[in-house]
């Protein structure tokens, strides 16, 4: 009796062991980044100030992502539409940047935007003020400018100027956040994403950008074109919004980086679909 016991329990774990092996066998890891074969990655910066210091400035073209607590918004997006019915379940997902002055106080938030913001055009310019010539490029002030002063009301959803209110213009709890005290000037700067990740990347494969139609920095636009009306055209990959928790400025390698290497990356593993 022992002894079948013993053969017992010795089979249940032999076939735990083979079932932990297979899984692991079948994990898929799937790294989406702006290179030579993929450019699905759309990312920039918004800027705090006035209409000539900064809030109608448009950064799509700039080599770097600022980020700090109130003054520097980054604004990040991947197309995953590549994802779409080849996973059963996602196990992980891992936003990696790569820091150009590692700071070493306060950290570094991800959180997902409201869909509503999601008409956000990354744009051509590094600086300087976008006024007039429809641009449709992301400022401080609109999400897609269309031209002239901002008279009428802000095009991010909480109808101020700035992603910038919790709960209405982002999720106010995050997918992931990241010491500073972790950067290393060009290194990579991990935040590991929580929660739900197979219902986030079941929205986010469901959308691709209308390849024909593209803003004034060469970019696809995720949504067809709208006037002042509001609200603003919606996708359902909205991206994602980067801020820290206080005033030191962060600043990351952007898509835009001469060393590709040092471009964001989004790192999605999977348990894929088995083939019929």
């Amino acid at each position: 009796m022992r002894i079948l016991k013993f053969w017992n329990s010795f089979l249940i774990c032999f076939v735990i062991i083979v079932s932990e092996v297979n899984a692991n066998e079948s994990t898929v890891t799937v790294v989406f980044k702006n290179d030579a074969k993929y450019k699905g990655t759309d990312d920039t910066f918004v800027r705090k100030g006035s209409s000539f210091s900064g809030g109608m400035s448009n950064f799509g073209r700039c080599s770097r992502i600022e980020i700090n607590e109130q003054t520097r918004l980054g604004l990040i997006r991947f197309d995953v539409s590549s994802l779409f019915k080849k996973y059963i379940k996602i196990n992980s997902i891992t936003l990696r940047l790569f820091s150009k002055n590692a700071p070493k106080s306060g950290s570094i938030s991800v959180h997902r935007l409201n869909i509503k913001n999601s008409a956000w055009r990354e744009g051509g310019n590094c600086g300087g003020t976008v006024i007039g010539a429809n641009r449709h490029e992301v400022t401080w002030f609109h999400l897609a400018d269309y031209g002239g002063f901002p008279s009428p009301p802000p095009s991010w959803a909480s109808r101020t100027a700035g992603p910038s209110t919790a709960g209405v213009d982002y999720d106010e709890k995050a997918l992931g956040s990241a010491p500073n005290t972790n950067s290393k000037e060009n290194s990579k700067f991990d935040i590991m994403f929580d929660g739900d990740l197979s219902a986030l990347i079941n929205d986010w494969a469901l959308a691709t950008p209308i390849q024909e139609q593209r803003d004034l920095g060469g970019n696809p636009s995720w949504t067809a074109d709208w006037n002042w009306a509001q609200p603003a055209a919606e996708t359902a990959n909205e991206g994602m919004l980067l801020k820290g928790t206080d005033g030191e400025i962060h600043v990351f390698h952007s898509s835009e980086a001469e060393n590709s290497e040092l471009r964001p990356q989004l790192i999605v593993t999977y348990q894929p679909r088995k083939k019929s």
